[in-house]
């Protein structure tokens, strides 16, 4: 099972299969999608490679599509299926396309969705310390910053309720 395409006012988060996802990791691209400039980014094949390794497809990986023009502007996707009731997501979105809510709107589509599933009770995120731009869009998404002693990464994480 795929995790259904997800649609908000201005984007279609577009799950890939396993087969898709193999893919656009060797380079080739999808049919009827095209990427925009930047696109694949280099964090992409790193979420390619953690979503082939889990391979459940009800929590992999999605593309970002902007409607106004069907470019893919970036990815956004879960590290693995639910652990301890809680699932981790990464995303990333083209330089052209970043300060304009696209991740926000993006990460509060695949929030909503997890914290609607069964046993699902958090959806977590961590960040570089300096990447203000991903703090700001997980703020924006409802998500709060969590205590942590590891200071190469801030975590942040969305409960359901």
């Amino acid at each position: 099972m795929t995790a259904p395409g997800l649609t908000t006012e201005r984007l279609l988060l577009r799950p890939l299969t396993v087969d898709e996802a193999r893919a656009v990791r060797a380079g080739v691209p999808i049919t009827g999608h095209a990427f925009a400039k930047g696109y694949p980014l280099p964090d992409t094949y790193d979420g390619l490679g953690l979503f082939l390794r889990h391979g459940d497809e009800a929590w992999g990986f999605s593309l970002v599509v902007r409607d106004a023009d069907g470019l893919v502007i970036g990815e956004i996707g879960f590290v693995g299926p639910p652990q301890n009731a809680a699932v981790t997501i990464g995303y990333a979105i083209v330089p052209a396309a970043r300060g304009q809510g696209y991740a926000t709107e993006a990460i509060t589509a695949l929030s909503d969705w997890a914290l609607a599933q069964p046993g699902v009770e958090e959806v977590k995120a961590q960040v570089l310390p300096d990447n203000e731009a991903s703090i700001r869009a997980l703020l924006g998404a409802g998500f709060e910053e969590q205590p942590s002693a590891n200071v190469k990464v801030r975590r942040f994480s969305r409960r359901a309720g």
